[in-house]
């Protein structure tokens, strides 16, 4: 498309809410253009039935096919059970921000609609033939036909049967795209099936938390699929407003501020400072070196997600005293946990966000800074202006929202390869090959989803100031 050519690549000036309004063409601009290419790559292999985002960011083409398959977990022959979900979520979330969106004519996202609504039937109609074939599960990595496999020390493909234990972190991701692509179809009999793998895959996540082991010693536990928990609990609430889904949420948001959240609780630790793993002991974990994890990206994705179940949560006609409580208990919290752990983990020298800090030192463990904690944080900030309007606190989230969209726009993307980002640039701000997750680029997730909540928040709070 040629409206790529029209991307100007603004950087915000001053942290001004007029400022950061002035970048919204260009987002949606970015938007655009990826989606796009998204479109084009699917419709033009219609033997290859899924979401294709298996190109390099440094040079635009395709993976090589590979010489040898079994080692292969790059090319079309290794599909990712997280990318396929998390692009069917964002594919439905493009189709509904479609008609709001200022940079194409009605007759484009007429038209762009139906090709969208036509490419989800077809991924979903795929995957929900891998998920039979699989006892009703999905595997992290798995062969285009569905089977599942792991890679051996010896770098070749292990395969492996499900058998019906879910993985809950595939599963969380799953559940989501499964609701969004039965809600755009409208097949009622699919989301009664997405409800009921949330359920266990919620259950499952639940199970793991240290206050729940019973037997053995959990050494330590990562609050990352409490967080994709989160998040799906909060689509879940928009898309069906059915009250088991705002309890689910309310129950991890209090379970996560409790268990991973510095409130004076932890000694050595700063207060609001985030933590990453907690010990079967419910303290912050150690590693033989002595140093205690922040993930600032997961925490800031964390503020995001929770932020977006409250602002649907605030919107409730009738509020349990609990749902109360807990809103006044984010307003107060959730702005100084953004603001404590952003300028931990912010490289303000070069702009970007270090992948892992050592909360004791204070200093960088992974000074490698991955692409999708800039869009993250930046709808959760605004989120956040959104939930607490004129308040002290605008200056200072105007201002991370300033930072992370410089940073962005100077260090992350690629106008060559249809305005997507490198997935990790180094601690000196150079493009750096380093594959954060998967090789597979993002499918309008990070930056699509995050970038959609936020022109959401933005336009919302222009029209509180007019």
């Amino acid at each position: 498309m040629t409206i790529q050519g029209e991307y100007e690549g603004r950087l915000i000036e001053r942290a001004t809410l007029d400022e950061v309004r002035s970048v919204a063409r260009d987002y949606e601009i970015m938007l655009v253009t990826i989606l796009g290419a998204m479109l084009d790559r699917y419709e033009s292999d219609p033997d290859y039935p899924y979401i294709d985002t298996k190109l390099s960011i440094f040079t635009g083409k395709d993976f090589p096919e590979p010489k040898d398959p079994s080692r292969d977990i790059r090319g079309k022959t290794a599909i990712y059970g997280t990318i396929q979900g998390r692009g069917l979520e964002a594919l439905v979330g493009h189709i509904k921000w479609l008609p709001s969106c200022s940079v194409l004519s009605s007759e484009q996202k007429d038209d762009w609609i139906r090709r969208l609504t036509t490419m989800v039937d077809g991924v979903f109609h795929q995957m929900e033939k891998v998920r039979a074939r699989n006892n009703g599960c999905l595997s992290s990595l798995m062969t285009p036909e569905g089977v599942p496999f792991t890679m051996g020390d010896d770098g070749r493909r292990r395969f492996f049967t499900l058998t019906g234990e879910h993985t809950s972190g595939v599963d969380v991701f799953y559940a989501k795209g499964m609701l969004a692509a039965a809600m755009v179809l409208g097949d009622q009999d699919k989301v009664l099936q997405a409800k009921n793998l949330m359920r266990t895959a919620a259950a499952d996540v639940v199970s793991r938390w240290p206050s729940r082991i019973r037997d053995g010693v959990v050494e330590n536990k990562p609050y990352g699929s409490g967080m994709i928990t989160v998040g799906a609990f909060a689509l879940f609430a928009e898309l069906l407003q059915e009250e088991e889904w705002f309890e689910g949420g309310e129950e991890f948001v209090r379970y996560i501020i409790d268990s991973h959240v510095s409130l004076g609780q932890f000694e050595g630790l700063q207060l609001h400072d985030y933590v990453e793993m907690i010990g079967s002991d419910r303290r912050p974990w150690q590693d033989e070196q002595g140093r205690i994890l922040l993930d600032p990206g997961h925490c800031l994705e964390f503020i995001g997600l929770a932020a977006k179940l409250l602002l649907l949560l605030r919107e409730k006609s009738k509020k349990t005293s609990s749902e109360e409580a807990l809103l006044a208990r984010c307003i107060e919290v959730f702005p100084r946990v953004l603001f404590k752990n952003f300028h931990t983990g912010f490289n303000r020298q070069v702009g970007g966000i270090f992948k892992s800090v050592d909360l004791v030192s204070r200093s960088p463990i992974n000074s490698d800074m991955p692409w999708w904690s800039l869009p993250e944080t930046m709808r959760a900030a605004a989120e956040l202006l959104l939930m607490l309007p004129s308040c002290e606190y605008e200056p200072k989230l105007l201002q991370i929202i300033a930072d992370c969209s410089n940073a962005f726009v100077t260090n992350y993307v690629n106008r060559d390869v249809y305005l997507m980002a490198y997935q990790t640039v180094d601690a000196s701000g150079q493009p750096a090959d380093v594959i954060p997750l998967t090789s597979d680029l993002d499918p309008g997730y990070h930056t699509g989803l995050s970038i959609i909540d936020f022109l959401h928040c933005i336009h919302a709070l222009v029209g509180q100031d007019e």
